[in-house]
């Protein structure tokens, strides 16, 4: 019969010294970058302008399908019937 042949690791690769350190840190929680940007600066931008948080909420979920700033902007003044006071267009 022939013997079962084993292989050795290599130890090209270092082992990590702490394998649960993934599972410690939690899921890894994802960014919305978009074309005009990362959400965050967008967020933080949108906030200076005056948008309300209701509002913001409204115009991430635009975003997420798809729509373009401007429009995304749009949508959530007609949905909501306000925009901050001394607004600028965004385009």
């Amino acid at each position: 019969m022939a013997a079962t042949r084993t292989r050795r690791q290599s130890k090209r690769f270092a082992v990590p010294s702490r394998p649960e350190g993934a599972a410690v840190r939690g899921p890894m929680t994802r960014r919305l970058v978009l074309p005009e940007g990362d959400w965050q600066s967008i967020r933080s931008d949108l906030e200076l302008r005056g948008w309300s948080s209701s509002q913001l909420e409204i115009i991430q979920a635009e975003l997420r399908q798809g729509w373009p700033l401007r429009i995304a902007v749009r949508h959530a003044a007609m949905r909501l019937g306000t925009c901050p006071t001394g607004s600028k267009s965004l385009g």
